[in-house]
């Protein structure tokens, strides 16, 4: 028993007890300036759900893309490896061909005029736009829906009530 003691406290040794903090209009410099593609996003609060945490564009790896995150992981488990779930993150990335392979059960829609991708039980939605691919994740699948509804860039002009551009590509849409 001591040894489990000892793990989980070595384990919450490197969590924190209160939220990280919200950001504000300075904290934007760099995703602003990032000039390879729109970065996506839902503002600097969603939902009553603070912005938290912005890659910025000297971090930015093609492979990742640029991601949004909102809220935190203050309530998850954190003994159990996994358990986190942030409320909302926009992942933008340069669009790539690729399969999908692995997502589960998905469904093939429409959202705001340009092919997208529900899969994850509704969690996580991917669009394609221009010459991206956006992936909304959320901790439900009505918080991915209405994200997706209201992203816009934050790096280009456009509002969430404009249309997305349609894609400059054919998606490898995948199939269930």
């Amino acid at each position: 028993m001591l040894g489990f003691g000892l793990a989980a406290a070595a384990l919450l040794a490197g969590c924190t007890s209160h939220p990280p903090p919200p950001l504000g209009p300075r904290d934007l410099g760099s995703p602003r300036s990032f000039r390879l593609f729109p970065i996506y996003w839902a503002g600097l609060r969603f939902e009553g759900i603070p912005l938290t945490q912005v890659d910025r564009g000297r971090d930015y790896n093609a492979t990742l893309g640029m991601r949004v995150y909102y809220g935190s992981c203050l309530h998850s488990n954190p003994l159990v490896a996994g358990s986190c779930t942030l409320p909302l993150e926009i992942n933008t990335t340069d669009y790539r061909t690729h399969a999908n392979i692995g997502v589960g059960e998905n469904v093939r829609t429409t959202i705001r005029g340009v092919p997208a991708v529900i899969y994850d039980h509704g969690d996580s939605i991917e669009l394609y736009s221009g010459k991206v691919a956006i992936d909304v994740f959320a901790d439900n699948p009505s918080r991915a829906f209405r994200a997706a509804q209201a992203m816009r860039p934050i790096n280009w002009h456009g509002t969430s009530n404009d249309p997305l551009p349609r894609p400059q590509y054919r998606p490898e849409l995948p199939t269930s």
